[in-house]
């Protein structure tokens, strides 16, 4: 049984959010703003984690939270496989917003529910510019 690694890429844009959210604290110096911003782009970077890692090690990540945020975004994501790219792209932010959105309601907190969905988006776009950049090859 192999154990969860992170590639090199993966590791880049773990490292992009701890400079956003340094910018962020500097910029807002809100807690709420970062950890609801934090939530967003964890869940989207868990959600595009290779599926096989979690196949492989069914019985270790049995009931994990990395096994459930990745069902949960794929079953959310599972009625839009045949749309365009751009309506992936944007149903692909949805799913962490609207989840830690209906904590926020539930527990009626006065948080900036938005956050979240700019942490999703924040990442998304990172790995779009990356599958982007990655495509092209480099000639001299």
């Amino acid at each position: 049984m192999s154990g969860f690694f992170i590639s090199k890429r993966k590791t880049f844009e773990l490292g992009v959010l701890i400079l956003l959210d340094g910018v962020f604290f500097v910029l807002w110096d809100s807690w709420d703003f970062i950890i609801l911003f934090s939530l967003g782009y964890i869940w989207n970077w868990v959600a595009s984690q290779e599926k096989s890692i979690i196949i492989e090690n069914s019985r270790r990540y049995r009931f994990s939270t990395l096994k459930t945020v990745f069902n949960l975004q794929n079953l959310f994501l599972r009625p839009l496989k045949k749309m365009p790219k751009i309506f992936q792209f944007i149903a692909r932010i949805l799913p962490a917003g609207l989840f830690w959105s209906g904590v926020i309601v539930f527990n009626d907190s006065p948080m900036p529910w938005w956050a979240v969905f700019l942490g999703s988006l924040a990442i998304e776009s990172i790995m779009l510019e990356t599958k982007i950049f990655a495509s092209k090859e480099v000639t001299p």
